[in-house]
């Protein structure tokens, strides 16, 4: 036993061997030893060290047998700690395949270094292919482009693009550079996430709202077309001029001001408005301003918080603008609102936002609003009775609706509209006489369409028959009372030579689509057939003379 061996056991060297005799006694090494021939090495741990011995038959005279003892304590260790370095880059590894995003790891030569499994379904060849070549050489075969990697070196920073692949997807990459102490790049990581299937989603998703909204314009085509036809009855210049600047301003959210006698059809109008916005599937909430008791009125249109008052409701009431949110709601009567809640409504016109009764916090509202009055406002902000500024908030857009003896051409269509709406609903099939019409459409209709709808109801119900004539008119008007002269509707004061050009052009734009011939037009309007044409060109109404329109008479 040489000195090394003592070191490795617990025994006391001798030149001999003697102390070895009796730890082989004591271990499984007489076994091991007393084996014929060689042995294979084998791990032991003595007296709190790990070896490896072997048994090495010489068949010698003076040497039987050796016994090698290697200590290796030392390096169980360093095996320790490469069986848990292997763990780690194993699970590392699974981490790195495992990842729905594509990892690829350049260096700083712009050499693809990994690149993790996903991205074989991502290029659609073996990464083992790609592994090793430059990144501009791959983007020069197509495999990716652009190259996030060269902009990452072109730039010296973190560089997100869209990157089509050889395969043809579309992805999403984050290049992310690596530097050392100097500023180098030595290590790029690209990720990458597919999103062809998010690009065909989004694809499809725009065709469908594509499809919805050509489907909603068509629905929304014909839902003005029979709000058009049959809403509204106007055959009057005056009257068709109103509609189309209402069908015009109901595609925008604009304030508008309806103006106009009782009677008029303020409210059919605002209805138009909310029906052909887009607004239209939203609420529409009619607001009287002077039929709700000014006591009552500021909890109705603000609501009100638990316990604001006496009577109130614990969890509170949201109120009428409240419940309005995303639609439409037409102030009738604004004139009649009292001036201390004015202030409240100007604020939410101007902020699109209020507070309750009782509250202190605000309440987002989006609404459209629609106000409307019989009386002169503009007289009433002048003495003071009514807010300027809530004035001008409102009248953006003023649409003034005629009085009905202003607009004569309406009379027998709105009568011919409710007999028809009237015999449906009460199965009779009633007529006016041409006298009785006649007289109809000469009175002045002090009540507006309100009041010549209420006679034609009264009429068609008490009348025996099926026609209705001079007789059965009301007394005032068999008599010829309160017919109408006054044939001119005067909006505003503007210049004598404005009023009269005005006048001209529509005296002639009326007469013109009615007889379609300037001899008949001559006619109807007391001058000479030469005059008709001269005007006709000077205010450009129709074709001159000699461009016909087809199916009209020559001029």
């Amino acid at each position: 036993m040489n000195r090394a061996a003592a070191n490795f056991l617990p025994v006391e060297y001798s030149p001999s061997g003697d102390g070895f005799l009796p730890l082989i006694k004591r271990t499984f090494l007489a076994d091991f030893l007393s084996q014929n021939g060689n042995t294979s090495p084998r791990r032991i741990t003595v007296a709190g060290k790990t070896l490896v011995v072997q048994n090495i038959r010489l068949n010698r005279e003076d040497i039987d047998r050796i016994c090698i003892l290697i200590d290796i304590s030392h390096w169980e260790f360093y095996w320790q700690e490469l069986n848990e370095q292997k763990e780690i880059i194993g699970e590392l590894e699974d981490i790195f395949n495992s990842s729905y995003d594509e990892i690829f790891v350049i260096d700083g030569n712009g050499v693809a270094r990994r690149i993790n499994q996903v991205g074989e379904t991502y290029y659609g060849v073996p990464v083992e292919q790609m592994i090793g070549k430059n990144v501009i050489e791959l983007e020069k075969e197509g495999y990716f482009t652009p190259s996030v990697t060269r902009l990452v070196f072109q730039e010296k920073k973190r560089v997100t693009i869209t990157q089509k692949t050889k395969s043809g997807k579309q992805l999403i990459v984050t290049g992310n550079p690596i530097f050392n102490e100097n500023g180098e790049i030595i290590r790029v990581v690209v990720n990458s996430r597919d999103v062809s299937e998010l690009l065909n989603l989004r694809k499809q998703l725009a065709d469908t709202e594509q499809l919805v909204e050509s489907y909603r314009q068509q629905l929304l085509k014909l839902s003005r077309e029979k709000i058009k036809n049959h809403e509204i009855v106007a055959e009057s210049p005056q009257m068709k001029r109103v509609l189309e600047l209402v069908d015009k301003v109901a595609q925008v959210d604009s304030t508008v001001l309806i103006m106009g006698e009782s009677g008029v059809g303020k409210g059919i109008v605002a209805s138009r408005l909310h029906k052909l916005s887009k607004r239209a599937c939203g609420p529409f909430i009619t607001i009287n301003c002077g039929a709700i008791p000014e006591q009552l009125l500021e909890s109705e249109l603000f609501g009100y918080e638990g316990g604001a008052f006496t009577g109130a409701r614990k969890e509170g009431k949201k109120g009428l603008l409240e419940l309005a949110s995303g639609g439409t709601v037409f102030l009738d009567e604004i004139t009649d609102l009292p001036l201390s809640l004015q202030v409240k409504l100007l604020q939410v016109i101007q902020e699109k936002r209020l507070i309750r009764v009782g509250g202190n916090k605000y309440v987002d509202v989006d609404i459209r609003f629609v106000a409307a009055t019989n009386r002169d406002i503009q007289r009433m902000v002048a003495d003071g009775s009514f807010r300027e500024d809530l004035y001008y908030r409102l009248n953006v857009i003023p649409v003034i609706i005629p009085p009905l003896r202003y607009r004569q051409e309406d009379i027998p269509a709105l009568i011919e509209h409710f007999l028809n709406q009237l015999n449906a609903k009460y199965e009779t099939v009633k007529r006016f006489s041409p006298e009785a019409m006649e007289l109809l459409c000469n009175y002045n209709w002090p009540g507006n369409v309100r009041e010549l709808e209420n006679l034609v109801e009264r009429l068609l119900v008490t009348t025996e028959g099926n026609e209705i004539g001079i007789g059965h008119l009301p007394e005032y008007l068999a008599k010829g009372k309160g017919t109408s002269s006054n044939r001119i509707y005067v909006l505003d004061i503007c210049p004598l030579k404005e009023a009269i050009d005005e006048l001209e052009r529509q005296l002639l734009d009326m007469a013109y689509t009615r007889y379609k011939n300037t001899y008949k037009v001559a006619d109807a309007l007391a001058i000479n057939q030469s005059t008709v044409v001269r005007k006709i060109r000077k205010y450009q109404l129709f074709p001159s003379p000699g461009k016909q329109r087809r199916g009209e008479a020559k001029y």
